[in-house]
């Protein structure tokens, strides 16, 4: 069980963050994931990666003796792995939302100065290819976090490709909307999605 209050929105307690709660995370990708990853870099994920949803799935299967748990209050909806084992890291993610997410008009397309947190990708040294999140509604939110150079995150809008630096700050899109990737990077990047499932309308 992971315990951890912010202190502080400085640089150092994201740090902390990283050091106390991502490090600690104990993860793997599912095939889909892996399968992506190797269709679009032509080479299997690496083994110090990953890229893990904390929320819901619409899949209770995990192997012929597991099934995710379900979720009471939604029909044929299932809480992730990582959600049945740690349900205090909403807690956490919610106060790195409140302390940390500004609504810069430039990248945000909500009037809302915070947002309650739903569904989180968790994404270790993860090159992210370009996609679009097909079961996401609405705009998601980003940050970037750990020591690392490079991985910024492309968005292609109709008019132009834009390029946001994540590291230590939110930006804003429409994932479902607009196809988006991640710039090579070195170095340990963890990117945190924030958004709404379909599943949990």
């Amino acid at each position: 069980m992971f315990e951890f209050t912010f202190k502080n929105d400085s640089e150092e307690e994201l740090n902390r963050f990283v050091e106390e709660v991502l490090d600690k995370i104990d993860a793997k990708s599912g095939t889909r994931r892996k399968n992506m990853f190797k269709r679009a870099h032509g080479m299997p994920e690496p083994k110090d990666s990953y890229s893990v949803t904390y929320g819901y799935t619409g899949n209770s299967y995990m192997s012929a003796t597991k099934y995710r748990k379900e979720v009471q209050t939604l029909k044929n909806v299932y809480e992730t792995t990582i959600l049945t084992h740690h349900p205090e890291l909403k807690g956490i993610f919610q106060q790195l939302v409140n302390l940390h997410f500004k609504n810069d008009s430039s990248t945000a397309t909500l009037d809302d100065e915070t947002f309650e947190v739903d569904q989180v990708q968790i994404n270790r040294n993860w090159w992210s290819p370009p996609h679009k999140d097909s079961g996401n509604v609405g705009v998601s939110h980003i940050i970037g976090l750990g020591d690392y150079e490079g991985g910024e995150t492309v968005v292609e809008y109709p008019d132009n490709h834009t390029e946001y630096d994540i590291k230590n700050k939110f930006a804003s899109f429409n994932g479902s909307r607009y196809t988006h990737w991640t710039k090579p990077f070195e170095g340990k990047r963890y990117s945190l999605v924030f958004y709404k499932h379909k599943l949990s309308k």
